[in-house]
Parts: C-alpha cells; sequence; structure tokens
C-alpha cells in the first residue's frame, strides 16, 4: 500500500526536469542525505514549476509505507514480559503533567551512586552479603526504554541467564554498578541515565539516544569462579599457538565452574551431570596440552589429579562405576598414596557388587588415614550391603537344594509336577527379602542400578522380584552378558535427563 501526500513547491525548492519524478533538494533540511526522491500521482508543469515570478505548482507525490518494526522475540512470550509502568505510569494520574513515566518510578528509588545516574528500587530482598567485587554474577535481566512496554533486551526471552564478572567492562557501566549492589536472591529496578547507558548515540533503532533506561534484574547467584573463555570462537592458528598458561587458567576455570554446578541449588541429577560436563572439558584440554617441560608437566598433573577425583565423585554419584573406576586408576598413576583415589575406587568396585575387591581399596585409604569418619562408615555401609547379598543368595540356595531332594524321591512325572509347582510361588520369606532390597535400594542417594543374577532366583522370583519393582517405579531391564543373564533395577531418570 501507498499513501499520497500534497506538496507545494517555491523557487526555493531545487529540483531535477523529469516529468514523473522528482528530486528535491529543499533548503534547511537537517539530514544525512538532503536530497530524496519522490513519485508523482501525475505530471507537473516543469517550466511553470521553475518560473522565478511564478508561484510554485500543486501536485501530488505517493509515498511508501513504512516497513513493518523487525520482531526480535515471539510475540507470545514478548506478552508475559511486557511493562506497563513504563509506559503510563502504573496507570494513575500525575499531579504534574510535564511528569513522565520514568520520573514517576524514580520518585520511588534512591541513588546508589552520588549524582544519581544510577537509581534503585529492590522488588524483593535478598540475602547473604552483597556480591564481592571481581565476582562473576549470574543474573536475569530486562531492559526497556521509556514509552515503549516491549524490552529491547530480555535474557528470558533469550531462554538463557547472562554470567558477567564484575570489574571487567562486559556490560554497560550502569548495569554492572547496580548488579554489584545486590545480594544473591534479590530482584530490583534500577533507572541508568544515557551516560551510564547507551551515551548520545544510543543504539537505533530499539535504543534513542541520550536515553534513560531501566532494567529489572535479577540476582540468581554469584562465586568467585571466572569466566571461561570461549575457545570455540578461536581460529585453528590461535589455539595451535595458545601457550601452556592459557591453557591452565582455562581448564581451572572449567573445574571451578564444575564445582560450582556440584554444589549448587539444581536438582540432583541435573548438578551433577552438570559438573560432570565441566570436569570432562577441563581433562581433555589439559590431555592433549603441549608441555615445554618437567615444571608445566607436574602442574598439569596437579590439576588433572583434582579433575580425576572430581569426576569419578560424579561418576558414581550417576552410577558410571566403571567410568569412575577408570578415573580413580589414572588418579593413582599420578598419586599412588592418594587417599581419595583408593576411596573412590572402592567404592566404584563395591557399588559394581564387587563387593571384596572394594573392601580391599577402602581398607587401603583407611590404614592411612584411620581416624577418616567417612571411611569407616563406608566400610559399615559396604559390608551391610554385602550381608544382605549373601543372605539374598543363602536363602536362595537352600529353597534350590530343597526343591532338588523332595523331587528326587517321587518318580519323574511326579518331580516334574511338583518343580512347576513351587516355581509358581514365591515363599512369603523371599518377598520379604525382596521387598527389603528394593525398599533400602530406594533411600539409597548414591546407587541408580542394581544387578540380580537370574541363575541364583527361581522363575517365580524373578517373577515377583519384576512386579514388585514396577510397582515402586523402577524400571526392570535383562541384560546378557557371556552366559550370564541379568535382572537389572534401575531408577528412573528425571524428566529432563531423559
Amino acid at each position: 500500500m501507498m499513501s499520497m501526500s500534497t506538496c507545494i513547491l517555491s523557487t526555493s525548492t531545487c529540483i531535477s526536469k523529469n516529468r514523473t519524478g522528482i528530486a528535491i533538494n529543499m533548503e534547511n533540511v537537517n539530514s544525512i542525505e538532503d536530497e530524496f526522491h519522490v513519485r508523482l500521482t501525475e505530471p507537473v508543469d516543469l517550466d511553470e514549476l521553475c518560473n522565478p515570478d511564478g508561484r510554485g505548482s500543486e501536485f501530488e507525490v505517493v509515498l511508501p509505507e513504512a516497513p513493518e518494526e523487525k520482531q526480535y522475540f515471539d510475540e507470545e512470550d514478548v506478552f508475559k514480559h511486557l511493562n506497563y509502568e513504563v509506559n503510563n505510569v502504573d496507570g494513575s494520574d500525575s499531579e504534574d503533567d510535564n511528569q513522565t513515566p520514568f520520573d514517576s518510578i524514580a520518585k520511588k528509588m534512591f541513588s546508589v551512586i552520588g549524582d544519581g545516574s544510577v537509581m534503585k528500587r529492590v522488588k524483593r530482598v535478598g540475602s547473604g552479603e552483597v556480591i564481592p567485587k571481581a565476582y562473576t554474577a549470574t543474573i536475569h535481566y530486562e531492559g526497556y526504554v521509556e514509552y515503549c512496554d516491549v524490552p529491547f533486551d530480555s535474557t528470558r526471552l533469550r531462554g538463557k541467564t547472562q554470567k558477567i564478572r564484575l570489574g571487567e567492562g562486559q556490560v554497560i557501566l550502569g548495569l554492572e554498578v547496580a548488579v554489584g549492589t545486590m545480594r544473591k536472591g534479590e530482584k530490583s529496578d534500577f533507572l541508568i541515565q544515557h551516560q551510564y547507558a547507551y551515551g548520545p548515540m544510543g543504539v537505533p533503532p530499539r535504543i534513542p539516544g541520550n536515553a534513560t533506561v531501566l532494567f529489572v534484574v535479577e540476582l540468581l547467584n554469584y562465586s568467585d569462579t571466572p569466566l571461561v573463555p570461549d575457545m570455540d570462537t578461536w581460529s585453528a592458528e590461535r589455539r595451535k599457538d595458545a601457550t601452556f598458561e592459557e591453557i591452565l587458567d582455562i581448564a581451572n576455570a572449567y573445574r571451578k565452574a564444575g564445582n560450582d554446578a556440584f554444589n549448587g541449588d539444581e536438582n540432583g541429577h541435573k548438578r551433577i551431570s552438570k559438573a560432570a560436563s565441566q570436569y570432562i572439558k577441563a581433562i581433555r584440554l589439559l590431555e592433549n596440552a603441549r608441555l615445554a617441560n618437567q615444571s608445566e608437566e607436574d602442574e598439569m598433573k596437579r590439576v588433572l589429579l583434582k579433575l580425576y577425583l572430581n569426576l569419578a565423585l560424579c561418576d558414581i554419584k550417576q552410577g558410571q562405576c566403571p567410568r569412575a573406576l577408570s578415573n580413580c586408576i589414572k588418579a593413582l598413576e599420578i598419586d599412588p598414596q592418594n587417599i581419595k583415589a583408593m576411596y573412590r575406587r572402592g567404592q566404584a568396585l563395591w557399588h559394581s557388587n564387587e563387593f571384596d575387591k572394594g573392601r580391599h581399596w577402602i581398607l587401603k585409604a583407611q590404614k592411612l588415614n584411620p581416624k577418616d569418619a567417612h571411611i569407616q562408615a563406608e566400610l559399615r555401609k559396604l559390608d551391610r550391603k554385602k550381608a544382605e547379598m549373601d543372605q539374598l543368595h543363602k536363602a536362595t540356595y537352600q529353597r534350590m537344594f530343597a526343591s532338588a531332594n523332595s523331587t528326587s524321591k517321587s518318580s519323574d512325572v511326579a518331580k516334574e509336577a511338583k518343580t512347576k509347582d513351587k516355581q509358581k510361588k514365591c515363599t512369603p520369606e523371599a518377598q520379604d527379602l525382596l521387598q527389603t532390597k528394593l525398599k533400602e535400594f530406594i533411600k539409597d542417594d548414591v546407587l541408580t542400578e542394581m544387578p540380580f543374577a537370574l541363575d541364583t532366583l527361581t522363575s517365580a522370583e524373578t517373577e515377583y522380584l519384576q512386579q514388585a519393582a514396577l510397582e515402586m517405579g523402577l524400571e526392570v531391564r535383562t541384560l546378557h552378558q557371556n552366559s550370564d543373564k541379568y535382572l537389572k533395577i534401575l531408577k528412573p531418570k528425571p524428566e529432563a535427563e531423559q
């Protein structure tokens, strides 16, 4: 669609002679390009138009329709983040007709710096200490300009939190000043004047020049972990030329990020998975690093030892015992007397039902640190689990032998009938034992799977075990390893992990 506009030109306007189009250069037009072109609806009399003594000529021009504004975010999502306060002063009438929405908001705020260039209003009080200088903050924010309730930027609409390291100039100065006043869990509004925001130029078309902006900020967490450089943006030559010190700094940043994830507030599986991924990135960097001397090799081994131990712990908690065992072995290759490596190697083994081997390594750790309460508790836990497993096996064998003895005295036909009859039943004792085993498995915060050798169970016991596990919300799988068959009971993973 085109729109039409009537225009009157006089001799003070310079034009190029064209009967169907006209190039206009108007005096005192304040623009970078003073000349612009329009299309006429009808030809004009150029002689009359150019006559110095004439009154000019009236004609109609066709103006193109303004282009639609670019959509930066999904409209439905944007609707959830509209801020009407920046548009109509919260719907209230102001006594001062000249008062703008931001003027009204500022009256409810206090200044966080001397000249009032950054104003603050706390919407939800946080906890703990104010974020220290040079710490890394994890935030959500929305930014607004006056008279526009749609955010010009929003981490929530982008679906990703923002991490900033205070003091490194990664965001506008006003936002950095704002975050530096906050506590963990706090949510606040900040009015930031242009000199602390986007300056006289702004960021067209979303942010005008000299614009005061409103930021709604939520401080989710903070730590002293530095931001990890994005090596994916490095060229192949840049990676090749990276020094060991650079690689070590990045690896340590990954390690600290893993520690933060492990100790974070997310659900168990998610935070442990996040931590493990950070440790793995650091390990790969260091294992592929080019070393110049013995000093660099020693430092690499020192950091790798921490990473192997941390990853082994994540593996154990995720039920990845073979991988945990591998990482413990790597740690012991670096430090054969490391107590944590022995302890976690023992954990990985007995969680794989290798009780004797697990006890051996935990006892080695205890020998080096006899008073460690965690080691003592782990030994008691190992002994209890082993006793339960032995009891289960013993009861199974007793029933098998009892069945064999009773049937040997009968005829072949009677023996077969009795055997089938016994296989159809699971004794109350066996039911109680299997129920107890499943309940303790559910309560165990470390184990994620529990295997049963099928050759130690009757078909009736196997059927009962499967049914009981499913009723408790567990998963059941049948596995074949060489000639052996196993029934594996697993805890279901959270929805996000499936």
